[in-house]
């Protein structure tokens, strides 16, 4: 539901850039343990980087239904990084780019968990 073709971007210069926004409503049960009670509405930045993409949630806003508790999400400029290979001297970077497309349904699901926590 959220795979973005991101090939140009690698294929282009470091600091080429694009915008993409989604609004609509998140089908039941996408998320085991969240209910969207409102469409999901986000708007992300697309940056080119020397190995891989930056991806930037300029805004997410939705309402969801968390263990029996409803929480309106409400973010702006959270940046995630992409890479196409693995670096061992930064770890942390475990988001990968594969086949020249970003999967954002797991780091949607990360930052709202963390919105709500």
């Amino acid at each position: 539901m959220f795979q973005l073709n991101v090939s140009d971007l690698l294929a282009s210069y470091p600091g080429d850039s694009r915008e993409l926004a989604f609004e609509g409503e998140v089908i039941p049960g996408y998320y085991p343990d969240i209910t969207f009670t409102s469409p999901l509405d986000f708007t992300v930045k697309l940056i080119a980087l020397d190995d891989g993409v930056e991806v930037v949630f300029e805004s997410l806003q939705t309402e969801v239904q968390y263990e029996g508790n409803t929480h309106t999400i409400s973010l702006s400029n959270v940046p995630r990084t992409f890479k196409e290979l693995y670096d061992p001297i930064a770890p942390d970077d475990i988001k990968f780019i594969e086949k020249g497309n970003i999967d954002m349904k797991e780091i949607l699901y990360e930052e709202i968990l963390m919105a709500i926590l």
